[in-house]
């Protein structure tokens, strides 16, 4: 099992501009590739509130792969509004060896790290974000901007649950009860797969509608 750790440090600011090999989550006017892929409707509504952009203001690449680098500018995007605490931001002092200052996504893992969200410290930026990946970081995301209490479930049947990492089945059992992800006809979770950039889009908007109903005040 890796090793997580945090970096601390003050949050930078996030300029929802910047990219990687033209991919970006930002503002955007309209996405014309969106035809025939489910929860299209989530992925323009997301790009209304300016948290979505593709490899152009055109052009979403909705069934390409998503990155680390992307995945993780969308949940600071989603924590922007989001207070950090001054336990979070000095509880651990360590690098991330893969994520260079100066980078376009450096801000954006500072800013999740500070939060206290914990990835991995040889995370690629530049790879693929697997379904479980995304879906642990999905949660605790939701998880801190919400205030959410620790809650107990009855957890549901997961047709390929050996293939789950051990630590991340909590987050999956309350994606799956909250109603942020599914199963597919099968019952397969797919943890291993790649979360595609519609697949984490329509994951991301689920979560916000989540939240309108179970957003707990926050703590003084």
């Amino acid at each position: 099992m890796k090793k997580k750790h945090v970096v601390s440090g003050s949050v930078a600011a996030l300029a929802l501009s910047l990219a990687i090999g033209g991919s970006v989550f930002a503002a955007g006017e309209g996405f014309t590739d969106l035809a025939g892929v489910a929860g299209a409707d989530k992925i323009a509504a997301l790009q209304q509130q300016k948290l979505l952009k593709g490899d152009s203001e055109s052009a979403f690449r909705p069934q390409a792969h998503m990155t680390n680098a992307e995945g993780v500018q969308l949940l600071a995007n989603l924590l922007a509004d989001v207070p950090v605490t001054k336990a979070a931001e000095g509880s651990e002092t360590a690098a991330l060896t893969n994520v260079k200052t100066g980078a376009w996504f450096a801000p954006a893992f500072l800013t999740v790290t500070n939060h206290g969200i914990a990835l991995p410290a040889d995370i690629e930026p530049s790879h693929g974000m697997t379904r479980e990946a995304f879906t642990q970081y999905l949660i605790e995301t939701v998880e801190k901007k919400g205030n959410l209490p620790m809650i107990n479930l009855v957890p549901k049947d997961i047709a390929d649950d050996s293939k789950l990492t051990p630590e991340y089945q909590g987050a999956i059992q309350r994606a799956l009860a909250w109603g942020i992800a599914d199963l597919d006809s099968s019952g397969n979770f797919r943890p291993q797969d790649q979360v595609t950039r519609s697949e984490a889009a329509v994951m991301v908007y689920n979560a916000l509608e989540f939240l309108k109903t179970h957003n707990y005040p926050k703590p003084e």
